[in-house]
C-alpha cells in the first residue's frame, strides 16, 4: 500500500498564499520554478511529506494546464495529490493493468537553495492518474524522489508553529462510494472503512485519508466548514498536521491574528485562512 508523497494546492497569487501560509508558522521556502513542467511554486517540508502552494499553472505544459486552470472555479484550494512510490515504470504498469489510464512519466525537476547556501536541483519523476469530467480533482499521481536530500531538509522541516507531520488528508465528493474503486486502485489497498457517505483508507504510516460527502463538512469541522461548491463533483477540503506543542501553535495564531476554533484537542483554522483549505493541527 502507498502512502502520501505531496500536496499540489493550486493557487492564482502565489504571494499572497505564501504569506498565508507563513502567518500560519510555516516555514515556506522562496519561489521556484519548475524546469520542464512550466509552474513555479513554494512549498513547505514536512516528515515525510510536503506541502506544494503552486501558481502560474496558466504557463505549465497543456496536459497540467487544461487540466488544472478549471479548478478555480472554485476558488484556490487542493487540486492534485501525489502518493508514493519506488518504482514508477513498475507502478506505472500496475494501474495501467487495473485498467487506469496513467500519463507519460514526467521530470518535475526545480531549483531549490540549500541550507550551506548553495543551490542544487531536485530530480523528481513522476506521473498522473487523471479522472475525467466532475472527479477531477479527486485524481491521485504517484512520485519519486531520485535526489530525496533535496526534498527533505532537516534544517527546512523545522517551523513555529512546531508542525512535525501530516497526519490527515480530507476530500469532500459528491459520491463517495464512487471513489472507492479509484482510490483503492491507487492507494493499493481496500478502505478500512466505507458507507454511502464516508470511506477512509489508512496508509502504512498511518495517514488517514477520508472522503466525505457534502452534509458531513460541518460535523467534521463545525463553525470552520467552507461551504460546498457543486461547480466540481469533489476536491481536497482540510489538511490535519501534527505539531510539537499545541499551545505553541495557539500561541503563534493569536500573535499573528489568525483565528482558530480551539476544540482543546485539536485547532481547526478556517478555510478562509488557508487559501482555500481547512487546516487543523492536532498534537
Amino acid at each position: 500500500m502507498r502512502s502520501l508523497d505531496h500536496f499540489a494546492h493550486a493557487v492564482q497569487n502565489l504571494d499572497l498564499a505564501g504569506a498565508a501560509f507563513e502567518r500560519l508558522g510555516f516555514q515556506v521556502l522562496p519561489v521556484a520554478r519548475h524546469a520542464e513542467l512550466g509552474s513555479c511554486n513554494r512549498i513547505f517540508q514536512l516528515r515525510n511529506t510536503y506541502y506544494e502552494i503552486v501558481a502560474d499553472l496558466d504557463w505549465s505544459l497543456p496536459l497540467l494546464r487544461d487540466r488544472m486552470m478549471p479548478r478555480f472555479q472554485c476558488g484556490d484550494g487542493m487540486a492534485i495529490v501525489s502518493l508514493t512510490s519506488d518504482d514508477l515504470p513498475r507502478d506505472r504498469d500496475t494501474v495501467a493493468a487495473l485498467g487506469l489510464a496513467p500519463d507519460p512519466i514526467l521530470n518535475a525537476r526545480r531549483a531549490i537553495p540549500m541550507p550551506d547556501g548553495t543551490t542544487d536541483e531536485t530530480n523528481s519523476h513522476c506521473f498522473y492518474v487523471w479522472r475525467d469530467g466532475r472527479r477531477r480533482y479527486l485524481t491521485l499521481f504517484l512520485s519519486h524522489h531520485y535526489k530525496p536530500e533535496t526534498i527533505f531538509v532537516p534544517v527546512y522541516q523545522r517551523h513555529p508553529n512546531g508542525a512535525i507531520e501530516v497526519t490527515g488528508l480530507t476530500y469532500v465528493s459528491e459520491n463517495p462510494a464512487g471513489d472507492t474503486k479509484y482510490f483503492g486502485a491507487m492507494f493499493g489497498a481496500p478502505p478500512v472503512r466505507a458507507s454511502p457517505t464516508a470511506v477512509a483508507f489508512i496508509t502504512p504510516r498511518g495517514e488517514l485519508v477520508e472522503i466525505i460527502a457534502p452534509p458531513l463538512l460541518e460535523d467534521r469541522f463545525g463553525a470552520a466548514a467552507p461551504a460546498w461548491c457543486g461547480l466540481l463533483g469533489g476536491y481536497g477540503v482540510a489538511m490535519e498536521f501534527r505539531v510539537e506543542n499545541l499551545g505553541r501553535s495557539r500561541a503563534l495564531l493569536a500573535t499573528n491574528g489568525v483565528p482558530a476554533i480551539d476544540e482543546g484537542s485539536r485547532l481547526v483554522i478556517p478555510a478562509s485562512h488557508g487559501a482555500g483549505m481547512v487546516l487543523t493541527f492536532v498534537e
